[in-house]
C-alpha cells in the first residue's frame, strides 16, 4: 500500500483549508473567506482502498508581518514542508504574485515531490483563459514541480484527479500508521476551532483576530459530550459585540460550533461558552507555546 504525509501550503487566503476538508471529506479545518483563518497545523487521515493519505493543513505563509505570533505560524508551515512526502503548493489560478514567489523560494530545494495546484478555476467562466495562464507560467517555476493541476475547491472540480496524482508520489508502506483515527489532534481541539471559525464567520473583520478560544472542560460520555469553552478578547469593547444583543451572537456562535461538533463526533454535544476580556492573552507564554 501507499502511505505518506501531504502538506498543503501557500500564502494566506488561497483556499488551503477548503481543499483540505474536501480531500478528507470531513470538516476539520476552519474555512472562511477571511485570511489567516488557520492558525495551527491540522492533520487529517484518509484511507481509500490501499492508500493512506495523511493530509496536513497549514497556516498561510506571510513574510510581510514580523510579529512573534506570525513567525511561529510561518515556522509551523515551513516545518510541515520538510516533513512532507508530497507538497501541495496552492496558488490562485489567474495570478502568481510576489508572495507566491517567496513560497516557491522556500520549497524549490526540498527533495519532496511537489505539485502546483491552481485553485479557483471556477472564476474562469468559459475556461478560455486557462490554457493561456498555464502557458505563461515561467519555465523555471514549471521545472520545480512534478505535476501542475488546475482545480476548483468551491466546485469540487478535479479533486479525485488530484488524489490520484498524489498517490503516485506516496511511498510504498505495508503498515498503516494511523489506522482507525481521523486526526492526531485531540477532540477538544476541533471544538475550539469550530468556535473560532464561527467568530471569524459572523463577526466584523477586526474582532476575530483579537480573540482566542480555550476549552475548559471536555467530558466524553456514551451518548453526550459536555464542553465548556472560553473566548478571550483582547479589547474590552469587543465583549458586547461577541455576546450580541440579549446574547444573540453568542447563541449563533455556539449553535455553529455545536452542530459541527455533533457531525464530527456523531453524538450529542452540550456546549457552554463564556466570554472574558484579557488584553494579554496574545503575549502569554502558554498561548504562544500552544502553537509550537
Amino acid at each position: 500500500m501507499n502511505s505518506g504525509n501531504i502538506s498543503i501550503i501557500g500564502k494566506p487566503n488561497v483556499g488551503k483549508s477548503t481543499l483540505f476538508n474536501l480531500l478528507i471529506s470531513k470538516h476539520l479545518a476552519g474555512a472562511t473567506r477571511k485570511p489567516q483563518t488557520t492558525r495551527h497545523k491540522i492533520d487529517g487521515v484518509l484511507h481509500e482502498n490501499d492508500t493512506e493519505y495523511i493530509f496536513v493543513d497549514t497556516p498561510g505563509i506571510n513574510f510581510n508581518i514580523r510579529k512573534d505570533f506570525n513567525r511561529i505560524l510561518n515556522k509551523n508551515a515551513l516545518t510541515a514542508m520538510h516533513e512532507a512526502d508530497v507538497i501541495l503548493h496552492i496558488i490562485n489560478y489567474n495570478k502568481i504574485d510576489e508572495d507566491d514567489y517567496k513560497v516557491i523560494e522556500n520549497i524549490k530545494n526540498i527533495s519532496s515531490s511537489k505539485i502546483l495546484v491552481l485553485n479557483k478555476i471556477d472564476l474562469d467562466k468559459n475556461k478560455n483563459k486557462l490554457p493561456t495562464i498555464l502557458s505563461k507560467i515561467p519555465n523555471e517555476i514549471v521545472g520545480i514541480y512534478d505535476e501542475i493541476i488546475p482545480i476548483s475547491s468551491k466546485k469540487s472540480e478535479n479533486i479525485t484527479k488530484l488524489k490520484n496524482i498524489i498517490k503516485k508520489y506516496l511511498p510504498d508502506n505495508r503498515s498503516k500508521k494511523f489506522n482507525g483515527i481521523i486526526s492526531t489532534k485531540p477532540s477538544e481541539f476541533f471544538v475550539a476551532e469550530y468556535v473560532r471559525e464561527a467568530c471569524i464567520k459572523y463577526l466584523s473583520v477586526e474582532v476575530p483576530y483579537s480573540l482566542h478560544v480555550e476549552i475548559n472542560k471536555f467530558e466524553d460520555e456514551e451518548n453526550l459530550i459536555s464542553v465548556a469553552a472560553t473566548i478571550f478578547l483582547k479589547k474590552n469593547s469587543h465583549l458586547s459585540i461577541v455576546i450580541g444583543k440579549n446574547g444573540s451572537m453568542l447563541v449563533k456562535i455556539s449553535k455553529f460550533a455545536r452542530i459541527n461538533s455533533e457531525k464530527l463526533f456523531n453524538k450529542k454535544v452540550y456546549l457552554k461558552i463564556f466570554v472574558k476580556y484579557d488584553p494579554r492573552w496574545k503575549n502569554s507564554e502558554s498561548f504562544l507555546n500552544s502553537y509550537k
